[in-house]
């Protein structure tokens, strides 16, 4: 073999390898950036959902308490259509929580209602119901903690 090929070989070996390097890990980069926006987009999505959720359930349960009859408005359908969009995402347990509030949202409509200043004196003497909305918000927490640990 000639000297000068055998000098080139391994510079040319190295340059190769050295690109490879190169082009591998801007690719495992992008992979990692492309998976991070996917977890920070959902995380967004199921965050804006759930708070909607609580949001309108939270009028909706001050309403049930407060007012004797039962009127569909705004809230009503908007609660029911978050809930069937969490169907679309969400695990059983996070459905399953926003069921079980429009349930006690629904029972306690059926109940004669009570006045502001009495609900607010059963709610600091904590004789009140215990609040549908802590239990779903504690499943809510849970999910976004496993969807940013676990990823998409």
């Amino acid at each position: 073999m000639d000297l000068p090929v055998t000098n080139v070989a391994p510079a040319f070996l190295g340059a190769i390898i050295g690109a490879l390097a190169s082009l591998f890990g801007a690719i495992y980069t992008q992979r990692s950036k492309d998976r991070l926006q996917r977890i920070a987009g959902e995380l967004a999505k199921r965050e804006a959902v759930y708070a909607d959720f609580v949001m309108s359930a939270s009028n909706l349960l001050l309403k049930a308490y407060t007012h004797d009859e039962i009127v569909l408005h705004g809230d009503e359908p908007r609660l029911v259509g978050l809930v069937n969009r969490m169907r679309l995402f969400a695990p059983p347990e996070v459905v399953g929580g926003a069921e079980a509030v429009l349930r006690s949202i629904v029972e306690i409509s059926l109940k004669p209602s009570v006045e502001l200043r009495q609900l607010a004196k059963e709610a600091l003497s904590k004789s009140l119901d215990p609040d549908p909305l802590l239990a779903f918000s504690t499943i809510c927490r849970s999910d976004l903690d496993n969807v940013q640990r676990k990823g998409v």
